[in-house]
Order: C-alpha cells, then structure tokens, then sequence
C-alpha cells in the first residue's frame, strides 16, 4: 500500500532538506531571503511584536544563509531565520522534487520528559517490538529529549513554549527527515526491554494514522456523555457524524467535550459546535491584519491596522423552534497540543462563559495565513491575522489557560486518563 498523505505541521515545519549538494546560487538565495523578509514586512500580523526590527534581523542573517554550502543548510537557515518569529502560523518549505521528507513509521507524544510510541504504521515495526505504550530513549545516540531540541525546535515554528515542547514531539514530527536515511532508534517496553533498531524512513506506511481522528463518544457514570474531537480538518470532521453522536447523549445530565492533540483545520467546524451547545448569543473573537496605504506614508501619516468585531454566533436553537436549548453542564478539555482553529474553539467557548476547561494551556497560535511563492520551488506561509478575547484578552503567544490545571500522565496509552477522570469528579 502507498503512503498516505503527509500531516501538514510535518510536511511544512520540517527541519531536513534532502539536497546533497547546492544547486541553488547566491544570488537566487538572495532573492528568496529579500521576498520573503519583504513579504513578512507588509503581512505579518504581529510584526508590532518582535523584540527587534525586522529589517535589521533578516539583513543581518543573509549573508550567512547566502554563503550555506548545500541547499539543506540554506533550508535549514531560512528556517532558523522564521523561527524568530516566533509564529506557529509562519512557516517556509521547499516543494522542488528533490525533496522527499518522511517519518519514520510509528508516531509518538510527549509526556513531561519521556515520549511514547501512539501509533504504529506497519506490520515490520510490529514485529520488531513496537506497540502503543513503547518509550523511545534515543535517536541516533541522543536521548529523546535533547535530540528534538536540538533537531527539531530550532527549525520548527512556534508561537509559545508549550507548543514547542509538545507539538515537536508530537505524532510524525520528531522523526521527520531525509526518506532515504534510516535512523537509529533505542526503545524500551515495559517492564524494561531495551532494543535498538535502524528504522528506515522510506517503509509503506500499511495503517493510515489519521484513520483514528475521528469523532467519538462514551457514556460514563453519574449519566456524563463525552465526546471526543480529534480534529477539525476537511474530511477528518463530520458535521453529521457530530450531530448523530450528539443526539445519542440527548438524555446525558452533563457533558465532556475534549479537543485534546486537535491541532485545527476550519474554525468554522468549532463554530457549528457552539451553536449547538451553547443556549445564548456567544460573542465571537475580534481580530485585526496588517494595513498599508502608500500613499499615507508618502505623506508621512501613520496606517492604523484594519481591525474588525466577529459576527455574533447565534444559537441554533434560537433560530429553530424545534430544536431545544442545550443547557446541561459542558467541560472541555484541553492541552498543549489544542492548536489552531481547536483554539480559536477554545476561546470562543471561553468568551461565551460556557463552562469549565480543564487541561493545560492551548498551544497559544491561530490565525489567517496566505501562502507565498518565494521562487525556485520555495514557499512561505504568514500569518496575516491577529484574534484575541471580546474583552480584550490575548491568548497568541500564551495560550487558553485552563479553569483546572491537569498534566496529562502516559497511563492514558495504557487506558487511564487522569485529565478526564478529573473532568468527571468535577461534573459529579
């Protein structure tokens, strides 16, 4: 069976290039850094931002990215130069056909200092030892930990620290690299069976890994329905599977919806959410994008950037008389891997005071981003779109903080979730 399509964050965010040598010259380097330092200039949303000016940052990094030996190097450089943006949503790539990136096939996440194996892709790996639950202590010599600092978060976007630590541990990014080197890895199973094994990153992946992210739902004790919301991707959500899994919880006392490792997709797949669940007008995220009129600065004044109120979301049942009011207790929950459009639910669900969120704090980025065409098969995507709270509140760049604050233990690969038996207790 062929592969199946690459996650996003590990198709874009990716830190190896498979060029040998260069094939690029320093003048079309030049020109791919100068486009898009200058496309980051006039559409970045949170330029304001940075601690420095930007200008002054990426010409001071171009001579060193020009002057890289190989394309990798020059990818990897124009990567550590996004980095400084600090933006989950900014990211550049290469889409030349010498580029073929892959991961290695079983996905992993991070629990405080330890990662795990939470999907095994193929039949050979399993045979070799590997299962859900199995810790990863070393990659090529390095512990796990110190490898992904130093392999993969200098090049890996990110607008906070948790998303950092968490996201590039997460499903196929820590493995992600050059398809035709193989990597070593050092795997323990419990109780404590250490083997190593050279994985090779260009194996038919047999399990679609994404076939998991779909909507689910439970019925707990104490008459608690909770569903399970792994993403709001195209395809990966379903408007009639949610309202199907809904109407089967009608008689539930209270609810647990959890977006927990949601890395986003359509915000307006959250918004569909809401106005299912909440009983009341929900006041919706206020948002601004960069503005530039040449004309103004040629008269020396000042652009304001464009800032606009969200629609108001109004209840389903508000609008349709045969559809009851949702008023039963509603908890979410949340981690550092609720990203993106998850987010933007997050918010939102914080700004309509529906309910308690319990977890830990969002990975703090979402936003609007257009994609750019940076020449010589290069891209970039920037954020052109700041969100923050009705009240004022701003959460890109730190996150939803939770009600209840819940680290979420590796017993849950072994079927005890700590994160939602609070959510219970809480609800009982």
């Amino acid at each position: 069976m062929s592969k199946f399509i690459c996650f996003f964050i590990g198709l874009i965010f990716s830190a190896f290039n498979l060029n040998a040598a260069s094939k690029l010259t320093p003048a079309q380097k030049a020109s791919i850094v100068t486009k898009f330092g200058t496309e980051v200039k006039y559409n970045f949303a949170h330029l304001d931002k940075l601690p420095c000016n930007w200008d002054s940052l990426y010409m001071a990094h171009l001579p060193k990215i020009v002057d890289t030996p190989t394309d990798e190097a020059f990818l990897d450089s124009l990567k550590h130069l996004c980095f400084k943006l600090k933006d989950g949503h900014t990211a550049v790539w290469c889409n030349t056909p010498a580029v073929k990136d892959w991961s290695l096939p079983f996905f992993t996440k991070r629990f405080g200092n330890r990662v795990f194996v939470t999907d095994v892709i193929t039949d050979a790996m399993i045979a070799s030892g590997l299962k859900i639950g199995t810790e990863i202590l070393e990659i090529n010599d390095l512990q796990v930990i110190e490898y992904g600092e130093k392999n993969v978060i200098p090049y890996f976007p990110s607008s906070t620290p948790q998303w950092s630590q968490s996201a590039a541990f997460f499903g196929g990014q820590l493995s992600y690299g050059p398809a035709d080197k193989s990597v070593k890895v050092k795997f323990r199973n419990a109780p404590d069976s250490v083997f190593t094994l050279n994985v090779e990153r260009d194996m038919n992946w047999q399990y679609n890994p994404y076939g998991k992210r779909v909507i689910s739902h439970k019925k707990f004790p104490g008459n608690v329905g909770y569903i399970k919301i792994p993403s709001f991707q195209q395809g990966l959500f379903d408007h009639e599977k949610f309202i199907e899994v809904l109407d089967s919880l009608e008689n539930v006392s209270s609810l647990v919806i959890d977006i927990r490792d949601n890395e986003g997709g359509n915000s307006t797949y959250g918004d569909f959410i809401l106005r299912l669940i909440c009983p009341d007008t929900i006041p919706a995220l206020e948002w601004s994008s960069p503005k530039y009129i040449p004309v103004m600065k040629a008269w020396g004044k000042a652009v304001e950037p464009y800032i606009e109120k969200g629609d108001l979301l109004i209840p389903f049942s508000s609008q349709h008389a045969e559809i009851p009011k949702f008023e039963i207790p509603v908890v979410l929950l949340v981690n550092n891997n609720t990203f993106s459009a998850a987010e933007d639910f997050a918010a939102t669900f914080r700004a309509a005071k529906r309910g308690k969120i319990i977890g830990t704090s969002t990975g703090g980025s979402t936003g609007q981003p257009i994609t750019i065409e940076l020449g010589y098969g290069y891209m970039a995507r920037i954020c052109a779109r700041d969100e923050w709270l009705p009240d004022g509140t701003r959460f890109i760049g730190i996150g939803i903080q939770p009600d209840v604050v819940v680290e979420e233990s590796e017993s849950i690969l072994f079927g005890k979730d700590n994160v939602l038996e609070e959510a219970l207790k809480l609800l009982q």
